[in-house]
Formats: structure tokens, C-alpha cells, sequence
């Protein structure tokens, strides 16, 4: 009896652990794994990334391609093949993950309005894949920073979005990217330089029909490597307006608004964020931060109103809140 019953008991055992190793072995990441580790097509050899820095123009040119075939390779995005001759390539080497090895991280411009970045983390004389970051912009840039709640670094990625060709607007950006719990994770983003040109009529049906507006928003940025991480911001809102009968030429415009504020943020654990100040949950419901004075945002440029600021919780909820009833709680946080 106690012999078929132990029977029984392994029987289920080995069932049970037969069908979790499927599943395992059978997800999607695991299966990635198993490619960057085993298959030559998914991994990139260290000489091929001295080549790619080669003095010589057809040498650095055909390891270029090789990494952008490996790299298209590795994401899958094989109908991209046909167009190499027309894809960016930027090679960086950073350390950017909870490792201790450094990581070779490729950016590549695919069209004018899509990009990806992909990281390989260094294993012997070899780069395996690791992980990726899609939906971006093309990168103009990636710059590294140190943030002392980690022993790796941050990507600061400076991204264009250039939509006058069939379009009316201009936007570079920045975007700070962590790794954290398994992935990369946009923890920061802010315009450095946006222009939009717009008929006055597209918002107002009531306006002059020959009413054109351009608004410009900049913002200069500086890091300041302190403990925590501070970046200080100084943004200026301009707004332009012409007359015209047709799409009119930027010289034509004439300056009617101009406004200016400075803002001073910080990196903060709690939130995985950088914040303008926090209120803890003895005074509001919760620990919340703040994140931005929306009244200070783009869209008063278009005269949209919206006099609310912008928070996150712990949980990372975004609510708005009416300056009206919380001013006295945030502005203190916020420079003039």
C-alpha cells in the first residue's frame, strides 16, 4: 500500500515538473534567451565593434551594416533587411545594467519617425542580447548618467521628431530611461526645442481666416551630479502671429507672447521619478510629489487652459489636482 501510494506521489511529482519546465522553456523570454546564447545570428563578437571605429571608411561602413543586420536580426524585424543602406546606426559602451560587465547599447534610426535601441550585455569576447527599447523617435544622442541610488547608470536619449514635410510641427526631446524589475523604463521626459505653425481658424472656427500662429517652446537643461540627482530647467514660451492668405514664411511672423519660468527637480527613490517637491500623507491623503505646473504647460500657447498640477502617488498613479484648492500644498515648490 505505501508502496503504490509513494508511486503515486512521484508520478504526480514528475507530471507536475514535466509541465512546468514546458511552460518554461516554452515562454517567449526564455526562448529569446536561448537564442542570444546559442545562435551565432544572435550575438555580436567585440572585434566586429573595433571595426565599426576603423579610420578606414569602407571597413567602419561594412561593420556598421553587420551590426544593423545582427541587431534586425535579434528584434525580429527582418523586413527592415532591405533597407540597411538607409538605417542610422549609433554604437555606445556603457554600463547600464545591475551587472558587472558593460553592455554594448545600439541605436538605430529606422525611418524619420521611428527608432530602437537595443542592449547587449557583454559576455566573454561576445555581446549578447538583452534587452530593447521600442516606440522612440530617431536619437540624436545617448548620454549616461551616474545616480547614486545605483551602481549603474542612466540613459539620457535625445530624440527628433521632424514632421514639417506633410506636417507643421518640429519637437526634440529628451527621455531618461532605468532599468528596473526586468526592463527599461522611461522615468523623465522633457521637450528641449518644439515649433508649430497652425491656422488660428483649426482651434477658433470664429478666427480670421488668414490668422496664423507659430509657437515655440525651449528649455535648456543642466545636470547637476549632487546626491540625489538634480536636473534645473529654464523654459521660454513664445508666441508668433501673421497674416496671410497662404502658408506664410517664418520670417513674417511677429512676436506677441513671451513668458519664462525655471523649475528645479530631483531624483526620488519613492517615486522613480524626478520630482519638484513632495507632500507627505500627514497632510495630503497620501505621499504624493510633484511633477509639473500644468499651467505652465505648451498648451497655453494654443489658449487651453488647465490650471491643474500634475502629481504622482507611490503607486505611480498621475492625478491632476485644481491649483485652486491646492495651491498653498505645491507652489512653494515651484520657481519663478
Amino acid at each position: 500500500m505505501k508502496s503504490k501510494l509513494a508511486k503515486c506521489i512521484i508520478f504526480i511529482f514528475v507530471t507536475l515538473l514535466s509541465f512546468c519546465s514546458y511552460n518554461f522553456f516554452q515562454s517567449p523570454k526564455t526562448v529569446a534567451t536561448f537564442q542570444s546564447y546559442s545562435s551565432p545570428s544572435h550575438k555580436i563578437d567585440k572585434s566586429l565593434i573595433e571595426l565599426s571605429k576603423s579610420d578606414d571608411a569602407s571597413v567602419r561602413k561594412e561593420a556598421e551594416k553587420n551590426l544593423i543586420r545582427t541587431t534586425l536580426t535579434v528584434l525580429g524585424y527582418e523586413k527592415w533587411q532591405e533597407f540597411i543602406d538607409y538605417i542610422d546606426i549609433s554604437i555606445y559602451t556603457e554600463e547600464v545594467l545591475p551587472s558587472a560587465s558593460e553592455q554594448l547599447i545600439v541605436a538605430l534610426d529606422l525611418s524619420k519617425d521611428l527608432a530602437v535601441i537595443v542592449v547587449f550585455d557583454a559576455v566573454g569576447n561576445e555581446y549578447i542580447f538583452h534587452s530593447k527599447i521600442e516606440g522612440l523617435v530617431p536619437v540624436n544622442k545617448i548620454e549616461f548618467l551616474s545616480n547614486p541610488s545605483y551602481d549603474y547608470k542612466m540613459m539620457a536619449i535625445y530624440q527628433t521628431l521632424d514632421e514639417r514635410i506633410g506636417g507643421s510641427f518640429f519637437e526634440e526631446f529628451l527621455e531618461i530611461y532605468l532599468y528596473d524589475k526586468d526592463e527599461f523604463i522611461s522615468t523623465w521626459k522633457k521637450p528641449l526645442y518644439y515649433e508649430e505653425i497652425y491656422k488660428e481658424v483649426w482651434i477658433d472656427p470664429s478666427a480670421r481666416e488668414d490668422l496664423w500662429n507659430k509657437v515655440i517652446e525651449e528649455t535648456v537643461i543642466d545636470f547637476i551630479q549632487d546626491h540625489p540627482l538634480k536636473i534645473n530647467t529654464f523654459t521660454t514660451m513664445e508666441k508668433h502671429t501673421t497674416y496671410s492668405s497662404a502658408y506664410p514664411s517664418t520670417e513674417k511672423f511677429a512676436l506677441v507672447h513671451r513668458d519664462s519660468y525655471k523649475n528645479s527637480y530631483y531624483w526620488k527613490d519613492a517615486f522613480n521619478t524626478f520630482i519638484l517637491g513632495e507632500v507627505s500623507k500627514e497632510v495630503f491623503l497620501s505621499n504624493v510629489a510633484l511633477l509639473e505646473d500644468m499651467e505652465n504647460s505648451r498648451e497655453s500657447l494654443f489658449n487651453i487652459s488647465n490650471k491643474n498640477y500634475k502629481v504622482v502617488n507611490s503607486k505611480g498613479e498621475v492625478l491632476y489636482l485644481p491649483k485652486s484648492k491646492f495651491q498653498s500644498m505645491f507652489q512653494s515648490f515651484l520657481e519663478k
